[in-house]
């Protein structure tokens, strides 16, 4: 990796508090907004709680950088991995020398992400997930963001991640977990979308629950932490594999 090491990551001139914005560091009470409609929730056989929770995944927002739930949990995954005590936007200026390979727009963190010079932005299905064109150890940190779930074989492409990642690099990442449930596949279900159905890149092919971390390890990576910014509304993951 060419970051410095997470034991001798300098500090930001602030430090955020515990109830500051991951991102912006503001400390402006959050907004909210429900997102999931009827259709969607009876597809993912959510029950009231679950569906609540969903909704502040993905609707409560910064007021002043516009960051979701969701998006937060990740920028806080990717400080943890890099040793970075302060905000997603301290660190994005601080001249970080990590390469990163963002696929498809992790939430609303791309601005942030795309301060740093080795940053890449690619979209599935555009360069293919299973299959990506770039050498073993190309990359010192992937990130995506509820992105596997609309993959036909998420532990192959989870894999793919993990080849393509440098020695001591991680793959930072979140997924939509019901926690009260197991993992299944919709094959044999009616097509269900997390967006526009025009949109074929919405289709669900994975609905994760509680195991969902096996498909990591059935991967190859040999490391998972799991950073819960707000339990169980928004978690992200971080996946080291040990080569």
């Amino acid at each position: 990796m060419t970051d410095v090491p997470q034991s001798e990551a300098p500090l930001p001139i602030e430090t955020r508090s515990a109830d500051a914005c991951v991102v912006c560091g503001s400390v402006s009470r959050p907004i909210a907004a429900r997102v999931l409609w009827p259709a969607l929730i009876a597809e993912w056989e959510l029950s009231d709680p679950e569906a609540a929770s969903v909704d502040r995944r993905e609707g409560q927002q910064c007021p002043d950088c516009g960051a979701a739930l969701r998006s937060a949990a990740l920028a806080a995954a990717i400080l943890q991995h890099v040793g970075w005590r302060g905000t997603f936007d301290a660190w994005t200026s601080s001249g970080a020398s990590l390469s990163i390979l963002e696929i498809n727009r992790a939430g609303q963190l791309t601005p942030w992400l795309e301060r740093l010079g080795q940053h890449r932005l690619v979209e599935h299905p555009d360069v293919d997930m299973h299959s990506l064109d770039y050498p073993d150890g190309a990359w010192d940190l992937i990130v995506h963001s509820d992105t596997v779930e609309h993959l036909e074989d998420p532990p192959r492409a989870l894999a793919e991640c993990r080849r393509v990642l440098a020695p001591g690099g991680a793959l930072c990442f979140t997924i939509p977990i019901i926690r009260a449930r197991l993992t299944r596949r919709r094959d044999g279900l009616p097509p269900s979308f997390h967006g526009s159905e025009a949109d074929p890149s919405y289709l669900v092919f994975t609905e994760y629950g509680a195991d969902f971390w096996t498909q990591v390890f059935d991967a190859g990576f040999t490391t998972l932490s799991i950073t819960a910014l707000q339990w169980p509304d928004a978690t992200a993951l971080t996946a080291r594999s040990a080569n």
